[in-house]
C-alpha cells in the first residue's frame, strides 16, 4: 500500500468512517476529502458540527489553502441558512460546479436541522445532474437513525431520502460517505451499503457489533474475531481501512493534514482558535435566499392559519381593515388552493424525473438479445504440491501449494489477495476462507498479522515457470497492463496508450488498481507507475 492509506482508485467507493469521539474520524475523513479535491473532485459535506471549515485555511489556521469551497450557514458561512432554505440550497448546489460546505450549526434544533435536510437532500437528488459528487454526511446518524419514533414524520423521510441516495444515487452521480461515533444507531440499512469501511478506535460493545456483520461478511471468523478485538486498542489517528472489492485491508496511520484542524478540540487551559475566513462574494445567490424567508412563510399553512385568526378577532373588535370575515376565509381557501395546485406541480415534475431515469432502461429491455458467443474453455496450468499421504482436501492442498510458490519466490508473508489469485479463488468466498481457516485450526499456516498468511509446515510446488504461474490466473487486462509496464516505468497515461486502453477509464483504472493491491504494481510518485522489485525479478 502506498504511503496514503486510501488508493486513489477507491474514493469513488462508498465509504463508512466510524470512531469514538477524539479517536480521529473526522480528521481521517478530512486527509481523503483533501486528496479528492486535489484531484478536483467535487465535494459535498454536511457539517452538523461546524467543523470542516478549516478545508478553507493552511494548518496556520490563519493563510487561505489551495481550496476554496463554498460554506452555506454557520459562524464561518459566506450565506446563512433557515430551516426553511433547503429546497433553495439543495437547487443551488446541485447546479453548481465548486465544493460546498453545508454548516448546520446555525439551526438552533433538531427539527429544524430536520426540515432542513429533508428539503435539502429531496432538492439536491431530484436536480443532481449525474456529475459525480462526494456527498460527505458527518454524523450520519443524525439523518439516518436505527431507531424511528415517528414512523411517519419528517424523521422517516429523510431516513427514506438517505436510503435512496446510498442505494441508488450512484446513477444520479451521488458517492456518499457516512461518518459516525456510534454505528450502532446508525441505520443498517443505510451501513450495509457501505463499499469500503476505516474504523477507527471503537471501545463500546455495541458499536463494535454494528459493523461485526459487515466484516464477518468479508472474512472468515477467526479473522472477523481478531480485526473486531483490535478496535477497542487503536491509538488516535490510526485506522483500520478496509475494501473488500479492491483487496485491501491494513491498519495504518492517516498523515498530517494540509489543511487548519478546525475539528481540534482544545486542551485544557488552552485558547480556542478564532479563525476568521474571507468571504466569497456570490453575488445575486445572496439576493435570492435573503427573500426565501418571506416566501416561505407567505405560503406556510401555519402562518397562514394564525393570520387568520388574527384578522376574524380584529373584525370581532370592530378594527377598520376593510375585509369582512367572508373576505378572509374566501382569501384562506384561495391560499389552500395554491398550494394544493404547488404540491400536484412538484409531484407532476418528480415524475418526469422517474420517467428520465426509467425509460433507457425500458428501452434496453425490449431490444432483440444478442446471440450468446461461448468461447472455447481455457485451461490454465494449475499448482500441484507433491503426493504426500496427508489428508487434506483439493482447496487445502491448492491454498497449500500457493503459499509455497509465494515462499519459493521469497514472499513469506503474501496478503490473502495473493494467495486466493495463485489458488484461482476470490479471497472472500467461502470456497476459499472455509479450507484456509481450516488449515489454520490444523496449524498448516498462521495470520502474522490481518490480512496476511504464512505457511509453518514443509511444502512444496512444482512451479518450472513463476512467470507462466502468475500470467495463467492473471485477467486479460491485468495481463496487458503489466507486459505495458515491463517495457519500462512511466506515467498513467502512456502505460494506458501501451495497452491500448483510455487512462482515466475504468476498463484500465480498475485492472490496475487490482494489480496494486496484489503488490505487483507501485507508485513510485504521483501519476507514474512501476512493478515492485520483487515483481519485476519474477516477471521478467
Amino acid at each position: 500500500m502506498s504511503d496514503f492509506p486510501v488508493p486513489a482508485e477507491a474514493f469513488d467507493d462508498r465509504f463508512a468512517i466510524v470512531g469514538t469521539t477524539g479517536s480521529g474520524k473526522t480528521y481521517a475523513a478530512g486527509t481523503i476529502v483533501e486528496r479528492v479535491l486535489q484531484t478536483k473532485g467535487r465535494v459535498v459535506i454536511i457539517d452538523p458540527l461546524g467543523v470542516w471549515y478549516g478545508l478553507r485555511l493552511r494548518p496556520d489556521g490563519i493563510t487561505p489553502s489551495q481550496f476554496n469551497p463554498i460554506i452555506f450557514g454557520g459562524r464561518h458561512g459566506d450565506l446563512p441558512i433557515t430551516e426553511h432554505s433547503g429546497g433553495i440550497i439543495g437547487e443551488t448546489v446541485a447546479g453548481m460546479a465548486e465544493s460546498c460546505i453545508v454548516d448546520l450549526t446555525g439551526l438552533g434544533t433538531k427539527n429544524g436541522e430536520r426540515k432542513f435536510m429533508l428539503a435539502f437532500l429531496t432538492s439536491l437528488y431530484r436536480k443532481a445532474n449525474g456529475e459525480p459528487v462526494h456527498l460527505v454526511m458527518d454524523e450520519a446518524d443524525m439523518f439516518a437513525p436505527q431507531r424511528l419514533d415517528d414512523k411517519e414524520g419528517e424523521a422517516a423521510k429523510l431516513l427514506g431520502i438517505v436510503e435512496t441516495i446510498v442505494r441508488r444515487g450512484r446513477i444520479k452521480g451521488f458517492i456518499p460517505w457516512l461518518i459516525t461515533q456510534r454505528p450502532a444507531v446508525l441505520n443498517k440499512n443505510v451501513l450495509s451499503q457501505a463499499d469500503a469501511l476505516v474504523a477507527m478506535k471503537l471501545t463500546g460493545e455495541h458499536d463494535r457489533m454494528a459493523i461485526k456483520g459487515w466484516i464477518e461478511g468479508n472474512a472468515d471468523p477467526a479473522m472477523a474475531k481478531e480485526v473486531l478485538g483490535s478496535l477497542a486498542s487503536k491509538q488516535q489517528g490510526q485506522g483500520l481501512v478496509w475494501i473488500p472489492g479492491r483487496g485491501i485491508l491494513d491498519h495504518a496511520a492517516f498523515p498530517m493534514k494540509t489543511t487548519f484542524d478546525s475539528s481540534r478540540t482544545p486542551k485544557r487551559g488552552e485558547k480556542k482558535s478564532t479563525a476568521t475566513l474571507k468571504p466569497i462574494d456570490l453575488g445575486s445567490l445572496k439576493e435570492r435566499l435573503s427573500s426565501i424567508e418571506i416566501e416561505t412563510k407567505a405560503n406556510d399553512p401555519k402562518a397562514l392559519k394564525e393570520e387568520v385568526a388574527r384578522l376574524k378577532i380584529e373584525i370581532a373588535k370592530g378594527v377598520k381593515t376593510g375585509l369582512t370575515a367572508a373576505d378572509v376565509n374566501a382569501a384562506y381557501l384561495r391560499g389552500l388552493e395554491e398550494g394544493e395546485k404547488r404540491a400536484v406541480r412538484l409531484a407532476v415534475d418528480a415524475a418526469r424525473e422517474a420517467i428520465k431515469v426509467l425509460e433507457p432502461i425500458a428501452k434496453m429491455q425490449v431490444k432483440t438479445a444478442a446471440p450468446v458467443v461461448i468461447k472455447p474453455l481455457e485451461v490454465k496450468p494449475r499448482i500441484i504440491p507433491k503426493d504426500d499421504g496427508l489428508d487434506l482436501s483439493g482447496p487445502q492442498r491448492k491454498i497449500l501449494a500457493s503459499l509455497a510458490f509465494w515462499k519459493s519466490i521469497g514472499h513469506e508473508s503474501p496478503s490473502r489477495q495473493q494467495v486466493a489469485l495463485i489458488a484461482s479463488y476470490s479471497p472472500t468466498s467461502t470456497s476459499f476462507t472455509n479450507p484456509l481457516g481450516n488449515l489454520k485450526a490444523r496449524e498448516m499456516v498462521t495470520y502474522p498479522t490481518p490480512g496476511f498468511v504464512s505457511l509453518i509446515v514443509d511444502w512444496e510446488a512444482s512451479v518450472a515457470d513463476p512467470k507462466g504461474a502468475l500470467f495463467s490466473v492473471l485477467p486479460g487486462p491485468q495481463t496487458k497492463i503489466i507486459n505495458a509496464i515491463l517495457q519500462g516505468d512511466a506515467s498513467r497515461e502512456i502505460i494506458a496508450e501501451r495497452s491500448d486502453y483510455s487512462a482515466t477509464s475504468t476498463s484500465f483504472t480498475n485492472p490496475l488498481g487490482n494489480l496494486k493491491s496484489l503488490g505487483l504494481v507501485t507508485y513510485p510518485s504521483p501519476g507514474h507507475v512501476a512493478m515492485t522489485a520483487w515483481a519485476a525479478e519474477v516477471l521478467k
